[in-house]
């Protein structure tokens, strides 16, 4: 019976030394450690509103602090996509892939990248990079069979290639096909780009103006900003629903952010454009002159500048 009750003893005894090596060292390393995760999470999305705001430099800053969380990583890889630094964006689209190979998110990025690396590049260099471009882009659309901007992307590709490395219309066609299944609008905007790729231009404008009549009934379908720009560089081009046309570019131009492709000088430039055929010369001048003072050797928009002075 003693032997129990000294063993008693020492369990409570060490229970409570247990306990109070929780109370003064546990706890206080846990209480650091989830207020150093709610300060890199406030950090973070503090620096993602920066981002929508238009300040990338100040966000950059924020995120370079947290430059091992994913999200911070991301976000970093969007900032140097939004300055077209590709080098940049694809290191840290490389290391998301890398922790997450099966995010179909990731895989888009990485390979939207590297296509636009391979775009602005040399011939050899597009040539070097065509495959991997390929590969995440067909892993996105795998792993995700709603994820559209792949699609879209993979018609584009398909068809721009020569099919020694790859090209293929019957391809493209299918992800086209896709794409109507997912978003229709999309779809028709894809089945447009097919066309006018092949010089078929009736029928390039034919569904350009089905995507625009089309979303004017549908307006939800218009899932991302990118495709208000789409839209109404439609109606500048093809003279199709100007009125509307200028109040797309307009909210183009209101919710313009780092994950648009085309900067405000395109936007301003279309905007011009559709003033001048609708025959307000001052307006349109205004305009012009707003897309060359965001980017003054812009070759389009001086051309266009003269167009609108002869008129």
């Amino acid at each position: 019976m003693l032997n129990i009750a000294v063993q008693v003893i020492t369990n409570l005894k060490f229970n409570k030394i247990s306990f109070m090596l929780i109370k003064n060292t546990f706890l206080p390393f846990m209480f650091m450690l989830l207020t150093s995760i709610g300060y890199t999470q406030s950090d973070i999305s503090t620096a993602e509103k920066l981002l929508n705001s238009g300040d990338d430099k100040a966000a950059e800053t924020l995120l370079l602090q947290h430059d091992s969380e994913l999200k911070a990583i991301e976000l970093l890889g969007d900032i140097y996509s939004f300055r077209k630094s590709w080098d940049m964006a694809i290191s840290k689209y490389e290391q998301l892939v890398k922790a997450k190979p099966n995010d179909s998110n990731y895989n888009f990025k990485l390979g939207g990248a590297l296509g636009m690396k391979a775009y602005y590049g040399s011939k050899f260099q597009a040539a070097m990079l065509i495959g991997d471009v390929k590969k995440h882009l067909l892993k996105a659309a795998e792993l995700d069979p709603n994820h559209s901007e792949s699609r879209r992307a993979l018609v584009e590709l398909y068809m721009q290639i020569p099919g020694f490395v790859g090209g293929s219309q019957t391809m493209a066609e299918s992800y086209a096909s896709e794409l109507h299944r997912i978003n229709e609008l999309d779809g028709l905007l894809a089945d447009a780009y097919i066309y006018k790729f092949l010089d078929y231009q009736k029928l390039a404008e034919t569904k350009y103006e089905a995507a625009i009549k089309l979303s004017r009934r549908k307006p939800e379908l218009i899932t991302r900003n990118y495709l208000n720009y789409e839209l109404a560089e439609v109606s500048a081009i093809y003279s199709i629903e100007l009125d509307y046309g200028q109040g797309l570019i307009k909210r183009y131009i209101e919710n313009y952010g780092y994950k648009d492709i085309k900067d405000p000088s395109w936007a301003y430039y279309r905007w011009a454009q559709i003033e001048r055929l609708n025959q307000n010369q001052d307006v349109a001048l205004s305009y012009i002159r707003k897309s060359l003072e965001i980017a003054p050797d812009f070759d389009k928009a001086l051309i266009e500048k003269q167009k609108i002075q002869r008129m």
